[in-house]
């Protein structure tokens, strides 16, 4: 998981985690509330229903949009006062049961479309936080 150490301290926790949801909701994501550790989000794409199970992460904020083909881009994100610790990543449901992780990538194919629009998000992200 990558963990930004911020160049200044001078905002406290609160403040930056709300700076966090901001950005996020300015970028079409949607906070995830979770019901007892788990939720399904459901997309749709040509007419068929897509559904993810993400589990919540202790401690962070869990961020989502539906991206290329109803995939899903997902942010989980924990801000202390100098430190941002996030995972972003596009899950898949293999078979139904079996939860997997993609990481984002550059330049990813035509059939994973997603991974390089979370990659684009990513390096969004990263430019917002150096400048926090």
């Amino acid at each position: 998981m990558p963990q930004v150490h911020l160049n200044s301290a001078s905002e406290d926790a609160e403040t930056l985690r709300s700076r966090l949801d901001k950005w996020f909701h300015g970028k079409g994501f949607r906070r995830l509330s979770f019901q007892k550790g788990k939720e399904r989000v459901a997309t749709y794409s040509m007419g068929e229903m897509i559904t993810f199970k993400l589990t919540e992460r202790a401690g962070h904020a869990t961020y989502y949009k539906e991206a290329a083909g109803g995939a899903l881009i997902v942010f989980e994100v924990a801000a202390s006062d100098a430190v941002i610790d996030y995972d972003g990543y596009c899950p898949l449901l293999l078979f139904g049961i079996w939860e997997k992780k993609l990481q984002f990538k550059e330049g990813a194919g035509a059939l994973s479309k997603y991974r390089h629009e979370g990659y684009g998000i990513e390096q969004q992200f990263l430019a917002f936080i150096a400048n926090v």
